[in-house]
């Protein structure tokens, strides 16, 4: 899935290069260059209704999510399955990404012919997500935890695939396919040596490599440093100070055969733009740059809608959940949202997201200003999993993981050691500093600065499934 680090800077000097994005690519890590900061967090006044704006605006909330899986695939290269050696700090280049499972991923590119796609057997828990370029569910017929060698063939393709192999007609040009492997079974054993096995055994191959090769195309385990660019930082100062760059990578985008599902609505929208866009721009060499500068308003609106729709989509205790996720259809702004701040994202029936950016009191979390919170499950409130439950706590700027001296990144159902209370509830201390020895496998490091939880629960069933209206506890400093 990635080339070599060197080579992955190098290529995105030349895609920010050709495109007009001013990023800074340096010892595998992104800065764009624009001024640092949080984004608005509330929805602007808005202006009188102008084509310019609107349509900017709309355009920018509908492909939010092609500009972040364009640019990742772009630097990523297709149908190279992968995956990193580890998951800490560094790692940036998926928006919250979690430490409960073993990765690998691959964009599927079905413009050559097939691909053929390997999974083992094994005793390891795992999920295969499968994602349209909007970040949509799509479902595939390859069933849960079942091994097998699959063709996976573009619609109408009418060729023969080799004896033992199982036709899984894939409906769009580009896909993300994602397998996440549990590092401990639903009993909480530790299952990490069986789930890196099996991570090492998976393959993809083109239908000729296979052909004369069966076992080509095994997972590249790659340094975490190959997945060191922060997108959601990217997407935020591209949209926010290299605005009219933002629309030229998504421009681009949506011209090529890659960008699908597109419907009517969409590329109506996408040539209204490009007409209000060209005539802007034509208007700004002539002096006047008004037009320009609405689009560019619009775009920014845009972007402060997202933050707004995802922030404010609060329960009574201040948890964020969305029950349509990965399930978007039509919803852009939630689509956009989800995107912004946990990409790949699994639908409602295969995982549930918690997201805190505040305490039960709506008080921003920040370890500065308090030393110490608590989150304290009751005996009826800890989340029941087919899988795993665990929480995890990231910095804001690119929802990167809490670098800490412990490397300690979660408190999870199979957390050894986890201390249950005399009364059956569980209590996770989220602070900087550690707590006593005994309470340590509770502890959860945050930073002396601001941060958000994400709560996930895998398997959700009972208190937390589908429609049961699971509401976390509130975070008590």
């Amino acid at each position: 899935m990635f080339a070599s680090l060197q080579q992955r800077l190098t290529h995105s000097r030349r895609w920010t290069a050709h495109r007009g994005i001013a990023i800074l690519a340096s010892a595998g890590l992104a800065a764009v260059l624009a001024p640092a900061g949080a984004a608005a967090s509330a929805r602007p006044a808005a202006p009188p209704a102008k084509p310019y704006f609107s349509v900017a605006e709309n355009y920018t909330i509908r492909y939010y999510p092609r500009f972040m899986t364009d640019f990742q695939q772009s630097l990523s290269g297709v149908n190279r399955i992968a995956g990193p050696n580890r998951v800490g700090p560094l790692y940036g280049f998926v928006v919250s990404i979690n430490v409960d499972t073993l990765y690998a991923s691959f964009y599927l590119d079905l413009s050559q012919g097939p691909q053929i796609f390997t999974i083992p057997k094994t005793d390891v828990t795992y999920s295969l997500l499968t994602l349209d370029v909007f970040g949509d569910v799509f479902q595939t017929n390859i069933q849960s935890q079942t091994p097998g060698t699959y063709g996976l063939v573009p619609d109408g393709w009418k060729g023969t695939l080799p004896p033992g192999v199982t036709r899984i007609t894939v409906p769009y040009p580009v896909t993300t396919w994602i397998i996440r492997a549990d590092k401990y079974s639903s009993t909480n054993q530790n299952q990490i040596d069986q789930a890196t096995a099996f991570r090492a055994s998976l393959r993809l191959a083109s239908l000729p490599a296979y052909e004369q090769d069966p076992s080509a195309g095994a997972t590249k385990i790659l340094p975490q440093a190959e997945f060191a660019l922060r997108m959601k930082a990217i997407a935020d100062d591209t949209v926010r100070f290299r605005t009219t760059n933002f629309f030229r990578v998504l421009q681009a985008a949506l011209r090529s055969p890659a960008t699908a599902p597109l419907s009517k609505s969409d590329l109506q929208l996408s040539r209204e733009f490009n007409r209000l866009f060209a005539a802007a721009n034509r208007a700004a060499q002539h002096g006047n740059p008004g037009p320009l500068s609405q689009m560019i308003q619009g775009a920014r609106a845009a972007h402060a809608m997202i933050i707004h729709t995802w922030l404010s989509h609060t329960d009574p205790n201040h948890w964020i959940y969305f029950s349509n996720f990965a399930n978007w259809h039509t919803a852009y702004l939630d689509r956009a949202a989800g995107n912004e701040y946990i990409q790949y994202g699994n639908n409602a029936s295969a995982a549930g997201y918690y997201n805190a950016f505040t305490d039960g009191s709506g008080a921003p979390l920040n370890g500065a200003k308090v030393p110490a919170y608590r989150l304290t499950f009751s005996k009826n409130q800890i989340p029941q999993a087919g899988r795993f439950w665990s929480l995890t706590a990231y910095l804001p700027r690119g929802n990167t993981l809490v670098p800490n001296a412990a490397r300690k990144y979660e408190v999870a159902k199979f957390t050894p050691g986890l201390v249950t209370n005399p009364d059956g509830s569980i209590t996770i201390y989220l602070q900087a500093a550690p707590p006593s020895a005994a309470l340590r496998p509770n502890w959860l490091p945050v930073p002396r600065g601001p941060f958000d939880v994400l709560l996930r629960v895998y398997g959700p069933e009972g208190n937390t499934s589908p429609g049961a209206k699971y509401v976390p506890p509130k975070i008590q400093p």
